[in-house]
């Protein structure tokens, strides 16, 4: 199973140019690397076989496109209603991000379950863990969490979605994932252990609260229906990015910790 996996993913990466926040992933990823007790590294090693969280944590976006798991589309996001909290929500069973981080992290606490199972686990949580630190993967029902919010990006003519531009347009850069996550890793020891007790909701609940800096576009023309971003959008929302990626860093580092002490 392990050998399948392997084969599918590098396959995968192989095949396909850069997804949306594929980069921020393995951001994520890195900032937890250096956060990971010795233990925990030794478990995380001896699960990946050698390879580091920053190999697969783009793992479960690359296998969606597959019969397969063409189900796990769902385990990405959580959509809310308009004036819903995160408390008020119902977790759908088997059917959004809540559930399926629940559901993993089980997994990979649980001993006694087979090696193969337990990896599997860990790259799924790997992956979405960052995911629910992205404001919009805590959508709007109504608009399928920005995804039909049409936009243009600074000078770029293309027709974008508010989605795709917090996905990464917003962060974008040269710099390498290690040198990125060295950037933004500016984080206080009590930060850290504040941002270490949240749960599961508590962040998803922090991306929903974030929703009113992302639709704050300045002035709108009038009878215009798409909307231009300029760089005053991302001077203003950039630094809000950066500090989900480092939460979310911080907070799988956390959880690994805990799962592997």
């Amino acid at each position: 199973m392990y050998r399948v996996i392997v084969f599918i993913y590098f396959s995968l990466i192989s095949a396909t140019s850069y997804s949306w926040w594929e980069k921020e992933h393995q951001i994520v990823a890195v900032i937890a690397e250096e956060n990971l007790s010795l233990e925990a590294k030794q478990q995380v090693n001896k699960l990946l076989k050698g390879r580091k969280l920053s190999d697969i944590a783009n793992w479960a976006d690359t296998i969606k496109s597959q019969s397969k798991w063409s189900h796990s589309k769902r385990w990405h996001y959580m959509n809310v209603e308009q004036g819903e909290t995160v408390s008020d929500y119902e977790v759908l069973v088997g059917g959004d991000i809540l559930w399926a981080l629940e559901y993993f992290y089980g997994q990979l606490n649980d001993q006694d379950k087979p090696l193969d199972q337990r990896r599997e686990a860990l790259m799924f949580f790997v992956h979405l863990v960052g995911d629910i630190h992205q404001p919009l993967h805590v959508g709007k029902a109504s608009d399928a969490g920005d995804n039909r919010e049409s936009v243009k990006w600074k000078d770029d003519s293309r027709l974008l979605n508010l989605h795709k531009v917090w996905d990464g347009l917003l962060t974008r850069s040269s710099l390498s994932p290690q040198q990125y996550a060295k950037k933004i890793n500016y984080s206080s020891f009590k930060e850290r252990a504040i941002w270490g007790q949240a749960s599961f909701e508590d962040w998803a609940q922090e991306s929903l609260e974030l929703h009113k800096n992302v639709y704050k576009f300045g002035v709108k023309n009038k009878g215009k229906k798409i909307i231009k971003l300029d760089d005053t959008y991302q001077t203003q929302n950039r630094p809000i990015a950066e500090k989900r990626i480092l939460q979310a860093g911080i907070r799988m580092a956390h959880y690994l910790n805990s799962a592997f002490q």
